[in-house]
Parts: C-alpha cells; structure tokens; sequence
C-alpha cells in the first residue's frame, strides 16, 4: 500500500472554474484508487490521494471563419505523479484516452468546449505508454493497454483563451468539464473506504496547453493526426502540449456518493519539461 499526501504547489492557481464551484463544495482529500489485479498482477492501493497529475499530447483541427473558430480535439496522456510531485505507481501506468472533443471561440479570444466529448481512464501493471515496440496507433500511443476502470462524458463550458492563429495562449490554462457515466467498482473509494458512484461524480481538468513545435514520434504524431505526416501547422490544425491536474470535490448536495474532480492551476511547460527530464 502507498500512502502520498497531497501538498500545494507553488505557482498553482484556481481556475475561474474551480473558484465558482469550490464556493458551493468542499474539495476532498485523502481520496484513494484500489487498482485491481490485471493477468495474475499484484494489486496496488494509492492512498491519502488529493491530486493526480497528467501530461501528454492533443491534437487540434481548426475550421475558421473570419475571426470565429470551431474545433475538434483528441488526445492521448499519462497520469503519473500526484499533486506534490511524487510518482504514484510502485509499477504500471495509469493513462487517459480523450476523443471526439469539440468547441467554438474567436481568434485571439476564448474558447469553450461543447457537451459530448469523451475521457477513458485505463491501467496496465505494464508500462506501454510511449514505449518503443509497444505504443502503436491501435493501441492509442499505449494509452488503452490495460483494463479501463473509468469514463466519462465532456460537458459543455470550459475553456480558455487562445491566441489570433488559434494555439493556446503561452502556457494557456484550459478547463474542461467532464462527468462519470463509468467508475469500475472497487477502485474509487472515499478516505474511509466507501465506493464513489457514476452520475453524480463531475470532472473539471485543466491543462496547461501550448503547441508542440518539438520533433513529434511518428506513431503519436500517426495516432493522434491520421498520418506519420499529420501536419503542424496552425491556424487549421496543430499538436498540442498537455499537463495539468485532477481533483476531487464533495457536491455541495447531501449525497456521499456526490463528487467532483476539479483542475487547478499548473506549472510552466519549462517546469513539466524538467520534470519530465
């Protein structure tokens, strides 16, 4: 069993987003993942969990008219770390599968997502995210390997600003609303143990987004863009640098069953970079 305790990071901040709804709700801590046993693997237990931290890659198809724009995003991540740095897993991955996300904005203005877009969370004792041999377009990069033990549906709003050729702003901060229609039974527990239920629960992420302008792995580049040769070139489509972070929050409603997973601010991409190194 592994026990982490959440801690704030310097530089971090409330989205809008959270700071409206955290005037309603309590945010929770001490939350915990049961991960079950996959082939024959050990089980792992993270305890005293308070945030989850993700980062990976999107990729966006812009279509413009004039100054309005409206778009289409999917995208691929890892959830490695908790809110205070320290990795998670004794072993495997926990990863993400973001599809069939959608919105409209204005160039060199806000953007905000529409209802529909879906999030699965899967984890695999064996590391296959990115790993040469192993991630392939099929297998979304790595990032379905495994048994999913979540999903769940964008609603719309969120957002954020973006920049007049349609990236995100420098070290742009975006939210995105989701709510579990699917959490695998056992695994998402309260601190006193007690299963935390589909319906209910509402996701807020949020990212820190920037483009992509590195050499991008083929078989990502593939994955996410349709070809090895997906181009990068905005304002009509473009990759996408995700890191950000989830938590939890009780619904201000007397359910026990009732809560939110809520994004907070996020370092820098230099930062995520030296924490990647």
């Amino acid at each position: 069993m592994k026990n982490v305790a959440w801690k704030a990071l310097a530089g971090f901040a409330l989205t809008a987003a959270v700071m409206a709804t955290s005037a309603q709700a309590a945010v929770v801590d001490q939350w915990q993942l049961a991960l079950p046993s996959v082939g024959g693997s050990s089980t792992q237990t993270l305890t005293g969990l308070g945030a989850l931290g993700f980062n990976g890659e999107s990729y966006v198809q812009n279509t413009i008219s004039g100054t309005s724009v409206s778009f289409k995003e999917n995208g691929v991540f890892n959830i490695g770390q908790e809110g205070n740095g320290t990795s998670i897993l004794d072993f495997g991955q926990l990863t993400g599968n973001y599809t069939n996300g959608t919105g409209s904005g204005t160039l060199g203005g806000t953007i905000s997502f529409n209802a529909g877009g879906k999030l699965d969370i899967y984890y695999n004792p064996t590391k296959a995210y990115g790993k040469s041999g192993i991630a392939n377009v099929g297998n979304r990069y790595g990032a379905t390997e495994g048994i999913l033990i979540a999903t769940f549906t964008q609603l719309a709003g969120g957002g954020g600003s973006i920049n007049p050729n349609g990236t995100p702003s420098a070290n742009g901060q975006l939210t995105l609303l989701f709510q579990a229609t699917y959490l695998m039974d056992g695994v998402w527990l309260d601190q006193s143990g007690m299963g935390l239920k589909e319906g209910a629960t509402m996701g807020f992420v949020t990212s820190n987004a920037s483009q992509d302008v590195t050499t991008i792995d083929p078989v990502l580049r593939e994955t996410l863009g349709g070809s090895p040769g997906a181009p990068n070139t905005p304002p009509e489509q473009f990759f996408v640098q995700n890191g950000g972070q989830m938590k939890l929050e009780a619904n201000a409603v007397p359910e026990p069953a009732s809560l939110a997973i809520m994004g907070v601010g996020l370092l820098g991409l230099a930062a995520l970079r030296r924490r990647k190194s």
